[in-house]
C-alpha cells in the first residue's frame, strides 16, 4: 500500500518517496517534522472547542486520527481529521506551515477523498487545509481531476518501486534545504 502522505511526498519531491521506500534506515525526523507532531496535538485538543461553523458543516461529526486502508485504490493513510454528515464527509489535514496551500496538500486532501470513499462507502468533494499558525481554515476543492491524479501518482509509485529507479529530483531547490535525504542528492547540490 501507498500513503496519502507518500502521495503528498510525490508531489513535492519524488526522491523523497524513493528514499523512504528503498533506503528505510537513512530517515530520520527533522525539527520541522518533531514541530508538527507536536503542535497537531494542541491542535487536536483546541478543535473540539471549536464549532463547525467555520467549516460550513453544521450538524457534522468529528473523527480524529482513523487509519483507513483502500485496497482496490492502493492506498492506506491516518487522516488527522474526518468531518462526517449524512452521505458525505470531507477530510481536515493540520498544517505548521504559514505557506500557501501546495499542490502537494492538494495531492494529500484528494488522497484521503479517495480513503474515505472507498472506506466509508461516502461522497467526498472537498477538504480544508487548517494552517495552524495562523488558525487558518482553506477549503479545498477535490473532483475527478484529483482523484485521478492520486490514481496516476500511485502507479507511477508503482513503476518506481518496480524498476528501483531514482527519480528526476525537485525543480524548487529551496525545498532540498530543510530535506531529511539532502546528503543524497549529489546531483542537486
Amino acid at each position: 500500500m501507498i500513503t496519502a502522505g507518500e502521495l503528498k511526498n510525490w508531489a513535492y519531491c519524488r526522491r523523497v518517496v524513493f528514499y523512504r521506500r528503498h533506503m528505510r534506515e537513512a530517515s530520520r525526523a527533522t525539527f520541522k517534522m518533531r514541530e508538527g507532531i507536536a503542535a497537531q496535538e494542541l491542535v487536536e485538543r483546541l478543535e473540539m472547542r471549536r464549532t463547525l461553523i467555520e467549516y460550513g458543516l453544521a450538524g457534522w461529526r468529528r473523527r480524529f486520527g482513523l487509519w483507513l486502508t483502500a485496497p482496490r485504490a492502493g492506498i492506506a493513510g491516518k487522516l488527522d481529521l474526518i468531518l462526517q454528515g449524512e452521505g458525505e464527509a470531507a477530510p481536515v489535514d493540520f498544517k505548521l506551515t504559514t505557506g500557501p496551500v501546495g499542490e502537494n496538500h492538494r495531492m494529500q486532501l484528494a488522497a484521503y477523498a479517495v480513503l474515505m470513499e472507498e472506506a466509508l462507502a461516502v461522497t467526498v468533494n472537498r477538504g480544508f487545509l487548517y494552517r495552524i499558525p495562523d488558525d487558518q481554515v482553506f477549503v479545498v476543492e477535490i473532483g475527478s481531476r484529483e482523484k485521478e491524479a492520486v490514481a496516476a501518482a500511485v502507479a507511477a509509485i508503482g513503476t518506481m518501486d518496480e524498476l528501483e529507479m531514482l527519480p528526476e529530483a525537485t525543480e524548487t531547490v529551496a525545498r532540498c534545504r530543510d530535506c531529511e535525504y539532502a546528503n543524497y542528492c549529489g546531483d542537486v547540490w
